[in-house]
């Protein structure tokens, strides 16, 4: 299992993002996020340019949420199992503490961004603690042999990625994690049995 590791920045985004969903982005301030992250202005400044850099942290905030469930997490649990409480407790995390229109603006901008695509950076712990669940059950032969860890992680983020884009495209009217909670069996499903 990866290496919990804390840090500054990890703050700072978390105290971003529950001030955006409880005041807005909009009446949320530098000053607001700097004290609720307990930081300093200087601290602020070296990791983000202002407000605006903050609309690109999504996918750490997401490995924040990793972060946290993996000292949480059952390590006797199967990959399957695994895999359906990640989501879930990823989901719900979603669904109660961002709002829904920023998530439809910020999936937008991966779309037009010349620059880097932070939620395709397989260097973030998302894919590297996913990676490490997915070759242990192929190992173990938990999932299909013949399928390949690389196809197996990319359907996986895939699926959650197209399930956060249409629960922002319907504006968050139904519940992310409970509908997710239905159909990610069905995908799990293809990873026992082969592709």
């Amino acid at each position: 299992m990866p290496r919990k590791r804390s840090s500054t920045k990890s703050r700072i985004v978390k105290a971003a993002w529950n001030l955006f969903y409880k005041k807005g982005y909009d009446k949320t301030t530098v000053e607001d996020i700097i004290a609720l992250s307990k930081t300093s202005k200087g601290t602020f400044y070296h990791y983000f340019k202002g407000k605006e850099a903050l609309l690109n942290s999504i996918s750490d905030l997401f490995d924040s949420k990793y972060e946290d469930l993996q000292s949480k997490i059952d390590p006797d649990l199967s990959a399957y199992d695994t895999l359906l409480y990640l989501n879930r407790e990823l989901f719900h995390m979603i669904e109660t503490s961002i709002d829904v229109n920023l998530i439809a603006f910020l999936y937008s901008s991966q779309l037009v961004t010349k620059d880097h695509r932070s939620l395709l950076d397989e260097q973030r712990l998302y894919f590297t603690w996913l990676r490490e669940i997915l070759e242990h059950a192929v190992e173990t032969g938990e999932f299909h042999p013949g399928c390949t860890v690389d196809e197996l992680l990319k359907i996986y983020a895939m699926y959650e990625r197209s399930m956060i884009y249409d629960w922002a495209l319907c504006r968050g009217t139904y519940s992310l994690s409970e509908y997710s909670g239905r159909l990610l069996p069905h995908v799990l499903d293809t990873f026992v049995h082969g592709i």
